[in-house]
């Protein structure tokens, strides 16, 4: 085995490696997110072979060899590349999750300020109508009390029936 077919193993494996790994992030972060990179990644691989076909030079054995290395490395940046996309991916993914953490928080603390609030405004309610309800019959006693000022004192005889009559 010479060093051009290591060479070749070694760039044939690393572009297995990248397919593999790129699976591997459509699968954790889905298609609408790592699409577009796994796109340009198999484009770039693509644009690889298609630079290895034309050839390039008359000394095929040295070009072929200094191929098989930029095909490692272009591999190798590929990797790198998407273990980045990887990481941006996870944190974005974990501010998301905090995020909603933080938003249902949010929510339960809205829901108990407002039955708060909605149990506050029945309070109020009730203590005005209770306060209504007591103007009224206090209007009613100061009218019985008027009433009984404008009597003429010869008809004092029914007095005590309607002072008991008054409540307070």
């Amino acid at each position: 085995m010479n060093i051009h077919d290591m060479l070749n193993l070694v760039a044939g494996g690393l572009q297995f490696v990248v397919a593999g790994y790129a699976l591997h992030l459509n699968r954790i972060f889905g298609p609408a997110r790592v699409g577009w990179s796994l796109f340009c990644a198999f484009s770039l691989l693509a644009l690889l072979h298609l630079f290895q076909s034309v050839p390039l030079s008359h000394a095929e054995e040295q070009s072929a060899a200094t191929l098989e290395v930029v095909y490692s490395l272009i591999s190798l940046l590929l990797l790198t590349g998407m273990i980045h996309i990887k990481a941006v991916f996870k944190e974005r993914l974990r501010f998301e999750q905090e995020e909603l953490r933080l938003r249902a928080g949010l929510e339960a603390e809205v829901q108990k300020k407002t039955l708060y609030l909605t149990r506050a405004i029945e309070a109020l309610q009730t203590e005005m109508d209770e306060r209504k309800r007591m103007a009224a019959e206090l209007e009613a006693h100061i009218e019985l009390l008027e009433a009984f000022r404008r009597k003429e004192p010869t008809e004092t005889h029914g007095e005590k029936e309607m002072l008991a009559d008054i409540r307070f």
